[in-house]
This record gives structure tokens, C-alpha cells and sequence, in this order.
């Protein structure tokens, strides 16, 4: 049986439901944990693990912004509170790929680990909640 994807903006106990039926936490960082999805390969959770879900809200502010550019991991769904967010799962970058991939310039997390490749081989972002925007362009907003 294939576990349900909660529609965008649905209460966090659908998420949290879904969180409670994962099989594995793959990732961390300072602020999110990343959680398997059960019967979606190619999605993954993440889950804020501290008092504020910045980092998912900005995640959600930039993929609507430039989501039409195929740079960042695609979004599917995200709890009402912005504590639970559903991307795109990303394969890991073979040493080299991002020598010759021009990373956009709004963002600037530019570690290795940040990036991906899809089921197509493309790379993409999948942490793109830290933006340059001291020196705003065109680009955005």
C-alpha cells in the first residue's frame, strides 16, 4: 500500500502521520531532519526540528519564484504551519558534477551536498532556504 501525500497546506497531523509511518531519517542539518517517504522513492520529508520553520517557508518562497527555472528540487507539498515539507528526492553528485554546473546566483549555500541529480541525471538544489539578496536582480520578486 502506498502512503498518501497530504495536499499543500493541509493541518500537521496529516503530516505527522506520515512522519510516524516513515521508515528512516536519511539526513540532517542545523535546523531539519529528512525522512524516506514509504512507497515514494522519489520524494523525501523534511521536518523542522527546532521552534521555527524558517527554513522550509523559504524554501516554499523560492521555489515559487523560480520554480519554472528547473534549479531547484521540486516541491510537491508543505503543512500549514510550514513545519513539514515534501520535496523532490535527489540522487547524490558523483565527484566533479558541480565543476562545470552553473549554480544561480541567488543562491548561496554552494556546498556540494546541497545539490543533486535527478531521475533524468540534471542537477538540482535541495537546500535553497539561504538566498543572496543584498544585491537584488531581476531575477527575483
Amino acid at each position: 500500500m502506498t502512503i498518501e501525500i497530504p495536499r499543500h497546506t493541509s493541518p500537521d497531523s496529516l503530516f505527522e502521520s506520515l512522519w510516524l509511518d516513515s521508515p528512516g531519517r536519511i539526513g540532517r542539518g542545523t535546523g531539519r531532519d529528512v525522512y524516506e517517504i514509504a512507497g515514494h522513492p522519489d520524494k523525501v520529508l523534511k521536518v523542522s526540528s527546532g521552534r521555527s520553520n524558517f527554513s522550509n517557508w523559504m524554501e516554499i518562497l523560492v521555489y515559487s519564484q523560480f520554480k519554472d527555472t528547473g534549479e531547484l528540487a521540486e516541491l510537491f507539498s508543505w503543512s500549514w504551519s510550514g513545519k513539514f515539507l515534501i520535496m523532490e528526492r535527489l540522487a547524490p553528485l558523483d565527484p566533479g558534477d558541480l565543476s562545470s554546473h552553473r549554480i544561480p546566483s541567488y543562491l548561496t549555500d554552494r556546498k556540494p551536498e546541497n545539490y543533486g541529480k535527478d531521475a533524468s541525471g540534471k542537477i538540482k538544489a535541495l537546500d535553497y532556504a539561504a538566498l543572496a539578496i543584498a544585491n537584488p536582480s531581476g531575477d527575483f520578486l
